[in-house]
C-alpha cells in the first residue's frame, strides 16, 4: 500500500538511485575534459552515494543486480577517488604554501610539482577507465536503474512505514563505530566513524521525502560530524604525503617540514573538536523519527 502521496518504499529508493545516476552521468563529460576538478568531485560523491543507498535499502532491491552493480561502482568510485584526492591534498598543501614566508613559496611550489605529478598519472588511469567498456557497461545499467529498478516484494510497502526502519541499522553502525574511535582513541578509527557517518547520512536523506524535516535536520547533523573528520582525515593523509617525500634537498625538507606542521595543528584541532560534534549529533531528539531507537 501506498502513502498518502502515492509513494511506496520503492518509488522513493528509484528516486534516489535516479538523483545520483542523473548526478553522474552530468559530471562526466566535465570529468572527461579535466576543465573543472569539482566534476570529479560530484561524479565520486555519486558513485559513494549509489553504493551506500544500495547496501542501506538491499532489501528492497534484487540481489542478483544489486550486488555485481556495487562491485561495479567500487571499481568506478576507486579510480575516481584517486584522482580527487590528490585534488583535494593539492587544495590543502597550495593553502599552506600560502601562509608560508615568501622566501619559501617557490620551494614549497616545486614540492607540490611532484603531487601534480602523481595526479596527472592517475588522471590518465581515470580516462582509461571511462573509455573501457566495463564503464559503457555500467554506465548502460544505471541508467536502465533510473526508470526500470530491479525491486523486491518489500518495496511495494508504504514508504513512511518501510523506510525509517532501514536507517537504524546504519544509525547503531555508527554508534558502535564512535564508541570503539573513544576507545582506540586512533586517527584510524575516526575515519571509519567519518565512513560510517555518512553512510547514515545519505540514508538519512533518502528518505526525508517521507520521514519529513526531521530526518533532513538530523542528515545535516551527521554532515557536520562528516565534516569535521574528513579534515582531521585531511590532514593526517597530507602529513603523511609530505613525509614519504625521498631525494630532497636540505631547503626542501625545512619547507615541508613546516607543512607539516601546518598539518598537525589542523589535525589537533580537529582531534579537539569532534567530540563536541558527535555530543550535537547524538541528541535524542534528533532521531525521535527513528523506530524504537532508544
Amino acid at each position: 500500500m501506498a502513502t498518502d502521496d502515492g509513494k511506496t518504499a520503492g518509488d522513493v529508493v528509484r528516486a534516489a538511485v535516479a538523483r545520483s545516476v542523473d548526478r553522474l552521468t552530468a559530471a562526466e563529460p566535465q570529468v572527461r575534459s579535466g576543465h573543472d576538478d569539482e566534476a570529479v568531485h560530484q561524479a565520486r560523491v555519486a558513485t559513494r552515494r549509489l553504493r551506500s543507498d544500495l547496501r542501506t535499502f538491499a532489501p528492497l532491491v534484487r540481489a542478483g543486480w544489486r550486488r555485481p552493480v556495487r562491485r561495479e561502482l567500487r571499481w568506478l568510485a576507486d579510480a575516481l577517488g584517486a584522482v580527487r584526492d590528490d585534488d583535494v591534498l593539492l587544495d590543502r598543501l597550495r593553502r599552506g604554501a600560502e601562509r608560508l614566508a615568501p622566501d619559501d613559496r617557490g620551494t614549497a611550489a616545486s614540492i607540490i610539482g611532484r603531487l601534480e605529478h602523481e595526479r596527472d598519472v592517475r588522471r590518465a588511469a581515470l580516462l582509461e577507465v571511462l573509455d573501457s567498456d566495463r564503464h559503457a557497461a555500467l554506465r548502460s545499467t544505471l541508467v536502465s536503474a533510473s526508470s526500470q529498478l530491479p525491486l523486491t516484494g518489500p518495496a511495494g510497502k508504504r514508504a513512511d512505514r518501510a523506510l525509517p526502519r532501514l536507517v537504524v541499522e546504519p544509525w547503531r553502525e555508527l554508534v558502535d563505530e564512535v564508541r570503539h574511535a573513544l576507545d582506540a582513541g586512533s586517527d584510524d578509527a575516526l575515519h571509519l566513524v567519518r565512513i560510517r557517518a555518512k553512510r547514515c547520512r545519505y540514508a538519512a536523506e533518502a528518505v526525508a521525502p517521507v520521514a519529513g524535516p526531521r530526518a533532513a535536520r538530523f542528515a545535516d547533523a551527521l554532515s557536520g560530524l562528516q565534516s569535521v573528520l574528513g579534515d582531521l582525515h585531511d590532514a593526517v593523509v597530507a602529513e603523511a604525503w609530505l613525509r614519504s617525500l625521498v631525494e630532497v634537498s636540505e631547503r626542501d625538507a625545512l619547507v615541508a617540514g613546516e607543512l607539516v606542521d601546518m598539518q598537525r595543528r589542523d589535525a589537533d584541532a580537529s582531534r579537539s573538536g569532534w567530540p563536541a560534534v558527535w555530543e550535537r549529533v547524538s541528541r535524542r531528539k534528533l532521531r525521535r523519527w527513528l523506530p524504537r531507537i532508544r
